[in-house]
């Protein structure tokens, strides 16, 4: 009878003690989302508050991809204390997924929606149907490709291919926003094709972005290849068809690339 209460002792301790560890876990999860609210406020602009987990409007769709490119900063990054030093430096190329996520709970933000991030490198799947952001770091696809010498005070451009294209509602109203003239762009049933001309390496925060509903499909995949003569972009965007593009940007350099499932 008395082995019987020690036992019982015992196990009510341990799972007091459980209670416990999963009460500070989740205190301090709430606490890093506080903080990451915080850091955006102060530091950059106030979080964007959405009502629906999609933009309704340009202006939403626009807040959103400023947020989501300043995610793929690693002074960004280091600044919320998300990740360690050593974590961020296993990325070599910073990639992030955004998302809009629900605020439950909370008097400011009841039955809204607020921006979120996570590394792409984590994300094993993608969600049909969400509405997504996926930045990468500039300077990391530079530095990876030791291209900083080469492209310093040259013309480029770097080249987006999506297979397939993101559904984005406000795509030419943001196309348009983006620095007219010096962008080019063109979609397929297959995929998009996203151009963005540099007259030489950029200096403020322009990591590349894409931003929509993810389709009905099995898999997505992107690529980044560096274009650097303008008689090629010409070429490249009078061809009729996305695998003539496709087959003439292999042949340039492949500086990033991606492939996730969908579910």
């Amino acid at each position: 009878m008395n082995i019987d209460k020690k036992y019982i002792i015992v196990f009510g301790i341990l799972i007091l003690l459980l209670v416990v560890i999963l009460g500070v876990a989740t205190y301090y999860k709430e606490k890093k989302s506080e903080e990451l609210t915080q850091v955006l406020s102060k530091t950059y602009y106030a979080a964007p508050v959405f009502d629906q987990n999609y933009p309704i409007s340009f202006e939403e769709a626009d807040s959103f991809q400023k947020f989501c490119t300043i995610t793929a900063t690693r002074s960004f990054i280091t600044s919320t204390l998300l990740m360690s030093n050593e974590e961020l430096a296993e990325e070599e190329v910073l990639a992030n997924r955004c998302v809009l996520t629900r605020k439950e709970n909370t008097v400011d933000f009841e039955d809204k929606y607020m921006p979120a991030f996570s590394l792409l490198s984590k994300v094993s799947k993608l969600n049909k149907g969400q509405y997504i952001g996926i930045a990468v770091n500039y300077d990391d696809l530079f530095r990876k490709n030791n291209l900083f010498l080469d492209l310093k005070e040259k013309e480029f451009n770097l080249c987006t291919i999506i297979k397939p294209a993101l559904i984005q509602p406000f795509r030419e109203e943001l196309l348009l926003n983006d620095q007219i003239g010096s962008n080019y762009s063109i979609i397929f049933p297959e995929g998009e094709v996203y151009c963005k001309k540099f007259f030489k390496l950029p200096v403020e925060i322009v990591n590349p972005l894409i931003t929509g509903f993810v389709p009905e499909i099995n898999e997505f995949q992107i690529g980044i290849y560096l274009v650097s003569e303008e008689k090629d972009m010409h070429e490249l965007f009078s061809q009729e068809s996305f695998l003539s593009i496709e087959e003439i940007l292999q042949s340039y350099p492949l500086i990033w690339s991606v492939e996730k499932s969908v579910i």
